[in-house]
């Protein structure tokens, strides 16, 4: 059984790049209204399975489903399916949110990568993520992976 939000969706949605670009937490059915009602036109899972997707299907929300185990870093070919996804919706006028289950880990890392690819370092990067949710939990796989991206 799934266990019901402790916090609203519109709370718990986080800005990394001001109505561009967020994190939050797995959104339920009803609360993809308040979303759209916040900014986001388009979301990104990393749900390392495929619930929810029929349901963005059927709000009519452009979605990318990019499955990432928890605990662990995204694939190269992930990063970049991601930043295409996020500068095209973008370009239309999208903001674009990622989820994973809680919102903090493989949520953090993924736009921690995008954000080091715009040429952030690891530390602006992870500023950046904290600043925007201290409640951020990366693991050391994450933070090894964001190291390396960053070349540092």
């Amino acid at each position: 059984m799934e266990q019901e939000p402790t916090q609203s969706i519109e709370k718990n949605l986080w800005w990394v790049i001001p109505n561009k670009l967020a994190g939050v937490r797995k959104p339920m059915q009803e609360e993809i209204a308040s979303l759209k009602d916040a900014g986001i036109s388009a979301i990104v899972s990393v749900m390392d399975d495929p619930s929810n997707l029929d349901l963005y299907r059927s709000a009519n929300i452009p979605y990318l489903w990019l499955p990432i185990k928890g605990g662990t870093a995204p694939t190269a070919e992930q990063i970049e399916q991601f930043k295409n996804f996020v500068e095209t919706q973008n370009g239309l006028g999208h903001g674009v949110v990622v989820h994973c289950t809680s919102g903090r880990r493989r949520t953090g890392t993924l736009l921690a990568s995008y954000l080091i690819s715009t040429n952030l370092s690891y530390d602006q990067a992870i500023e950046t993520i904290l600043t925007a949710n201290p409640d951020v939990e990366l693991r050391e796989a994450q933070t090894n992976f964001l190291r390396q991206l960053a070349n540092e």
